[in-house]
């Protein structure tokens, strides 16, 4: 999970100035917190194998969705795409792009035993 913390804390530094207006650090404060509240989960998920993350930058399930995770998986990519759009608008670039970075991060950060889906939709478990 330290990827994903990772990937957070560089995309809230990278993406968003100091001189916002006050509700945009509300939505960064949310954003994170509301990370934060999740990032439990989403490692216990992980580790038994159930979902992983995607060259794309996102969350997804390793074989069957499971209902019993779908909120918490559905919540966190959802606010991952707003940090996205928040960091292409600030760079001049797509959200797909900044998506596909962050991707990379989270493979790169990811812990061994992890699952990871490439770009062709083929899911490998990371080795150490």
């Amino acid at each position: 999970m330290k990827s994903v913390i990772f990937l957070l804390v560089s995309v809230i530094a990278f993406g968003f100035i100091a001189t916002r207006a006050r509700a945009a650090d509300h939505t960064e404060n949310e954003l994170k917190q509301r990370h934060e509240k999740r990032e439990p989960e989403i490692d216990k998920l992980k580790k038994a194998g159930v979902i992983g993350e995607t060259a794309d930058g996102y969350l997804d399930w390793v074989k069957d969705k499971d209902k019993k995770s779908a909120d918490v998986v559905d919540e966190e990519n959802t606010d991952r795409k707003e940090v996205y759009e928040h960091i292409a608008k600030k760079t001049n670039t797509t959200t797909e792009k900044v998506a596909e970075r962050a991707g990379k991060r989270n493979f790169d950060h990811a812990s061994s035993g992890e699952y990871l889906k490439d770009k062709n939709g083929e899911w490998k478990k990371k080795e150490s």
